[in-house]
């Protein structure tokens, strides 16, 4: 008998430990002896000495940015249950959650007010579009009152009336670029809680995002990414004696909370608790004991919702086709798909076929980075890394006719070619305006030798079409800022570029009187122009004289010779005639088609 009781207690210790697993938790927030996070959507409350979670919400919507009340009885949160997330509460115990905000904007919980008010950061307020203010609310009386504290977004109170506040910073957008040093970078401030007095700004001779306040025993504990990676700090009231408490440099320190000399913060994908008496610092091991429906296999019925991108080989007889971070090569013909050899785990994208159709090309954050990769394009064996410690998020991918070169744009508004050969990388070209994804398109010359980009010149902030050589010998915007222009194409002659730009202004309907017109619409402005590369080249488009009918005979049947010869290498692009750069943006000619 009790050697079966002992047997089933085993079966039992070892199910459960077969389905409670590690996942990813965040948001975590602490009272007393219990935890508070979010996983899988959900939250869920755990011992702070760890163990097995259990959950308390399990609605289809997220629930995120916990806090727990000050008397440990209730738990605020954003839930994602209606048209849009909105603060709500929750006994902790468990329950149905109450709705507290009616915002219809951007929403965060901050926390607890002394009184016990929930208070949040909202996006609803009358203003610029980007205005945001600090509301508290009542949970049971659901009264409101905003802080009158301008572009304020975090909070955290202390013993004597006072408040610490954010203001500005990226984390109103969850924007979580590193090094951020512009004019939102976020502030740390303090002022009486009525607005009594004009507010102090603490540290302000620290250049980097200071911000999510946290006052304990006089010192006010908070982000700052001084050191490149947001760490956990501590300063006294007035902004001096500024020490840190964490140097991690892999990751970000996340979504910290402060309770009774604790902070909890997340790390990657793990909860931590430091204790601010002893600077002990561990990680709270949590299981999940659930169905984990995420991971299941599951069916797409309609692929093509999830299509990033599609790139045509240079004969137009095959495609990379880019969805869910994987790559596919499909075919017009009887050939097999293909799926390149992206490694389990990791992702790409912005494929594009090389110009032999041997490789393909993709961004890949195989390894954890994103680099510029070259997969073979029959799906045979693992790629190779072209780039190494990229310092700047690439774009997209332009592959040279010849094979031999890789253009790209990247988030820092620069324009690089890699040669394939050499894996070196040289900028070639940054505009000084406009912002990280900034080239509207990006051409090669059949040659290989000269690329034909758009993206703005001036503070106009329109698309110009900029002409640069590869070997950085010539760089030339061949159009007006007064308008837009783009889609830059060489002729297979070499000897014109053409180009999109919106030049035309009949307005549509003719006149901006009657009973029904809003006003004259200019809803067909663009139409095709055409540079010549060299000074003497005739337009194709212009009317045949007696002075050209010459010439044009001799044209015709050279371009009839060159068709029959079959054996004609199909290298002739090396040929091309040189571009006459001096006076190029003057020789501009319209091709006759309406516009549309």
């Amino acid at each position: 008998m009790k050697a079966g009781f002992f047997a089933a207690l085993l079966l039992l210790i070892g199910l459960s430990h077969a389905y409670a697993e590690s996942a990813y938790y965040r948001d975590p927030s602490l009272q007393g002896k219990t935890l508070v996070f979010t996983a899988e959507g959900d939250l869920w409350r755990v011992a702070i000495a760890g163990g097995t979670a259990q959950r308390l919400t399990s609605n289809a919507g997220e629930e995120s940015q916990a806090s727990i009340s000050p008397d440990g009885q209730q738990v605020a949160f954003v839930g994602s249950y209606d048209a849009s997330p909105e603060v709500y509460v929750m006994p902790l115990a468990g329950g149905a959650p109450k709705r507290l905000s009616f915002d219809g904007a951007r929403v965060s919980v901050v926390g607890w007010t002394p009184t016990g008010d929930v208070i949040y950061a909202t996006s609803a307020v009358i203003g610029p579009g980007s205005s945001v203010v600090l509301r508290t609310v009542n949970p049971i009386a659901l009264a409101e009152h905003s802080l009158p504290f301008a572009d304020a977004n975090q909070a955290s109170f202390d013993a004597d009336g006072g408040v610490y506040f954010t203001r500005f910073g990226l984390q109103i957008t969850g924007d979580h670029v590193r090094g951020y040093h512009g004019g939102a970078m976020a502030q740390l401030w303090h002022a009486k809680i009525d607005g009594s007095a004009e507010a102090t700004r603490l540290a302000a001779n620290v250049e980097a995002s200071l911000r999510r306040p946290m006052w304990w025993k006089g010192r006010v504990y908070h982000l700052s990414d001084e050191t490149g990676s947001d760490n956990l700090w501590s300063m006294a009231a007035d902004g001096t004696d500024r020490r840190p408490l964490t140097s991690f440099t892999e990751f970000e320190v996340r979504a910290p909370q402060l309770q009774d000399g604790q902070i909890v913060y997340q790390y990657a994908a793990d909860i931590h608790v430091i204790d601010l008496d002893n600077g002990k610092d561990r990680i709270v091991p949590i299981n999940l004991v659930s169905d984990f429906e995420q991971r299941r296999t599951r069916w797409l019925e309609k692929p093509l919702d999830y299509f990033e991108n599609v790139s045509l080989a240079a004969d137009g007889s095959r495609a990379a086709i880019t969805a869910r971070g994987a790559v596919t090569l499909a075919a017009t013909d009887a050939r097999r798909r293909i799926d390149l050899a992206v490694p389990a785990g990791a992702r790409a994208r912005a494929a594009v076929i090389g110009a032999d159709g041997k490789s393909v090309y993709a961004i890949s954050d195989v390894g954890g980075n994103e680099e510029i990769w070259q997969f073979p394009a029959d799906g045979s064996g693992p790629g190779e890394a072209l780039t190494h410690d990229s310092k700047a998020r690439a774009w997209h991918l332009f592959p040279s006719p010849d094979g031999k070169s890789m253009a790209f744009d990247d988030k820092h508004g620069q324009l690089s070619i890699l040669d394939i050969g050499s894996r070196r990388t040289r900028v070639v070209d940054k505009s000084q305006f406009g912002g990280d994804d900034i080239y509207a398109s990006v051409r090669w010359s059949p040659d290989s030798k000269t690329i034909a980009a758009a993206r703005p010149e001036s503070r106009e902030g329109r698309a110009q079409i900029v002409m640069i050589a590869s070997d950085g010998s010539h760089k030339v915007v061949v159009t007006s800022d007064r308008y837009e222009s783009t889609s830059a194409t060489f002729s297979r002659d070499g000897k014109w570029l053409y180009f999109l730009s919106n030049r035309e202004f009949v307005a549509t309907p003719g006149a901006p009187w009657g009973d029904r017109n809003m006003g004259p619409i200019l809803d067909r402005r663009t139409k095709i122009y055409a540079l010549a590369l060299q000074a003497d080249a005739r337009f194709p488009f212009q009317p045949t004289n007696e002075l050209t009918a010459a010439t044009n005979d001799e044209d015709k049947d050279k371009d009839k010779d060159d068709k029959s010869d079959k054996s004609k290498d199909k290298s002739e692009a090396a040929t091309l005639p040189s571009i006459a750069w001096e006076g190029l943006s003057d020789r501009l000619f319209e091709v006759p088609v309406d516009p549309g």
